[in-house]
Formats: structure tokens, C-alpha cells, sequence
């Protein structure tokens, strides 16, 4: 393994990963049992960069627990056969202890990854693809895109939106100024955001056009999770913490003595101090957008195996991987997908597929998506 910038990667390789976050990780480990040579993966930061980026004090939202030896896989874990649990010895890792489990994970399964290369674009080449690279061009036979959303800070429709700090750009919360602050977003990042403010004795005000803290979806995907709630319900005995739902903010002003908060219904809030964006994130394909199909909603368009169905060759793995209207977005789930994009390459190089059976045995092989049906979803 590479955690320097120091160029190794060949010009040419079987199969370029792009994205050292699980998903990239997870995807090679798989390739590397089933003896696919030449699989590189190419990361412009640091393993794990993403998570090395959020907000200091956010966790997993799933908890870790080393249940292998039972044949439970870590919620959190990129292969059957490790565990962050046990690894870091927490349950709900930070953004940097997880990218450490993550560096080790690559080291112990001896994967090829080329840090400090950033991939601007692709293309079809006759039979491969040509990537552009800030370290020159590159080729692969096959692609696989493991690029998370993190690096893509979504601001909506919202009028004026460069008047507040999204969460993705926060540091820490104690370095922001001001003790009452608003956020825009009352989903995951934007209770996070709050319940970051007030371990840092801030008073918070949260909007959302909805009330996503009252969700009942047993779907973690489209409801806060069970870990949030609880850390919710603590805060908001602290008197900390305002929840205003069914506030649909549409705008931001600047004024003279700070930003006017605008609601679609004719009222306004005006702060002194930046508020903060919980919008979300855009999509982690947006570099190579024009070799993909979208949905209405701007969910990727892919096949049974996870490839573009735009661009044979190109698959995608992460968070952002549908089927059926159920999305994988969360590590225990969009890992049952790593065997599938395996075998769908391995299938066509004319490897040895045996290994998988592994996968199977420990649940992490979901090949039969009658299991997104309505009545059988897997969540």
C-alpha cells in the first residue's frame, strides 16, 4: 500500500478503483480474493479523506460490535472478516478513528492504493477507459467509482445560500462564533450540527420544512436514526435546542446587522451569526456525470450489476446505489453490493467466481434483489 504521493500506479491497469473511502476499500478486498490482478485504487487525498474531513465530535450513526465469530459482520465493517469495533475499541468511531480502521484495513489486506491522484474525468478508449488524472493519463479496463458525497456540499434552491456555512465545511463547532445559532435542515447533519452547538454551549434554532424528528420510517435511510434520537432527547431536556418544523426557508439577506433568515410564509429571523446549511450533499458522481443516467430525484441509473447504464464497464459502489426505490446508503448495506460488481467483472475476465461463496456464508453477497421488494426489503 502507497499512503505517499509518491507515483506507483502503472499506466495501465485491469481495474482503477476510484475513492480509499469503505466502499472503494470494500470493493478491492473482494476483487483481491478472487485474484483479479493489477486493481488499483486511486484516492486524490488521504484513505479515508472523507471521514478525516467531517465535523470533529460526529460519529457513525450505526454502531460497531465484533460479532464475528458468531458470523455477524460489524455494522460498520468493510469485509466479513474485520471490525472497527474491535480494531478502535469504540462503538460509534469519529470521522478519524474510523479513517484510521480504514487505513489499517488497507494495509492488512495488502490492496494497491495510489494516494495524492485526483481523477478529473474518464472516457471510453477502444476497449478500455482513459483516465485524466492531475498526475497525467492513465488506463483501465474496467472502472469503478467509490467517490462518496461528502465532497459535494448541496445548497438547494436556497436565495442566497452564500450567506451561511454549509455543515460539510465545518471544522469544529466550539470555532464558530456567536451563542445562538440558526441551522437550515432538520435531517441527519442538520441535528448533528445542533447537537454539535450545544456540547459547545451555543442555543440553537433548527428549521426544516418538514418534522423529521418525528419520522416513524423504520427506514434509517429516510428518518433520523435510532442513535440521533436518543442524542436528541437528551439535548432537548437541556432547553438548548428549538425544533421548528412545517418552516420552509427559502432565502438569505444580508443586512447591516447580520442575515435575515427568509420563511416562504412572510416571517424572517435575523442573526448576527452565519447560520448553518444541513442541505445535504450532491451526488460523488458528479466528476464523470455525463457517463451516467439519472432518475427524477438525481439517484444514478445502474443495472442488476451496478453499472452505468450509459456506459458499459463503469460501475458504482456507495451510498448512492438504488434499486427499487431502496437506497444502499448506509456501510452495512451498500457493502452487499461489493460481490455483485466482483462477479460481474470477474465473470467477464474468465476468473474463478468460488471465493464468493464466503460472501454468501456471511451475508454480504445480495445477487437476488427480489430482496428490495416491497414486503422483503432488506432494510
Amino acid at each position: 500500500m502507497n499512503s505517499s504521493e509518491e507515483l506507483r500506479l502503472p499506466k495501465h491497469v485491469t481495474i482503477a478503483v476510484v475513492g480509499a473511502g469503505p466502499a472503494g476499500l470494500g470493493v478491492a478486498r473482494v476483487l483481491r480474493d478472487l485474484g483479479i490482478p493489477d486493481v488499483w485504487v486511486l484516492e486524490r487525498g488521504k484513505i479515508g479523506e472523507s471521514f478525516r474531513r467531517w465535523p470533529a465530535g460526529t460519529r457513525l450513526l450505526t454502531p460497531s460490535f465484533p460479532g464475528n465469530v458468531f458470523g455477524v459482520t460489524d455494522l460498520n465493517a468493510i469485509s466479513y472478516d474485520s471490525s472497527p469495533g474491535w480494531s478502535m475499541k469504540c462503538e460509534h468511531a469519529d470521522g478519524r478513528t474510523y479513517a484510521k480502521y480504514l487505513d489499517m484495513a488497507a494495509g492488512a489486506f495488502g490492496l494497491n492504493v495510489q494516494c495524492g491522484i485526483e481523477v478529473f474525468d474518464l472516457e471510453p478508449a477502444g476497449d478500455w477507459f482513459s483516465l485524466r488524472t492531475d498526475r497525467g493519463l492513465f488506463h483501465a479496463d474496467f472502472v469503478i467509482w467509490a467517490c462518496g458525497q461528502f465532497g459535494t456540499p448541496f445548497k438547494g434552491k436556497l436565495i442566497g445560500a452564500e450567506h451561511g456555512k454549509h455543515y460539510g465545511t465545518v471544522k469544529r463547532w466550539k470555532d464558530l462564533p456567536g451563542d445562538e445559532i440558526f441551522v437550515v435542515g432538520g435531517y441527519e447533519s442538520g441535528i448533528d450540527a445542533a447537537l454539535g452547538l450545544v456540547r459547545s454551549n451555543k442555543r440553537v434554532t433548527v428549521f426544516d420544512s418538514e418534522t423529521p424528528w418525528e419520522d416513524t420510517d423504520k427506514d434509517p435511510s429516510r428518518a433520523l436514526s435510532p442513535y440521533t434520537q436518543q442524542r436528541l432527547r437528551a439535548a432537548l431536556k437541556g432547553g438548548s435546542i428549538a425544533l421548528e418544523g412545517g418552516v420552509e426557508i427559502i432565502a438569505l439577506e444580508s443586512e447591516a446587522d447580520g442575515v435575515r433568515i427568509l420563511a416562504a410564509d412572510g416571517r424572517s429571523w435575523l442573526t448576527q451569526h452565519t447560520p448553518i446549511l444541513a442541505t445535504g450533499f450532491g451526488s460523488g458522481t458528479e466528476v464523470v456525470s455525463e457517463w451516467f443516467d439519472y432518475s427524477e430525484n438525481g439517484i444514478p441509473l445502474l443495472t442488476d450489476q451496478d453499472e452505468s447504464t450509459a456506459l458499459p464497464g463503469l460501475f458504482l459502489v456507495g451510498p448512492e446505489v438504488s434499486h427499487r426505490g431502496h437506497l444502499f446508503c448506509f456501510i452495512y448495506k451498500f457493502r452487499q453490493r461489493f460481490a455483485v460488481v466482483a462477479n460481474a467483472i470477474a465473470t467477464r475476465l474468465g476468473a474463478d467466481t468460488s471465493a464468493l461463496e464466503a460472501y454468501r456464508y456471511n451475508n454480504m453477497y445480495l445477487d437476488d434483489l427480489s430482496c428490495c421488494d416491497d414486503d422483503k426489503c432488506l432494510c
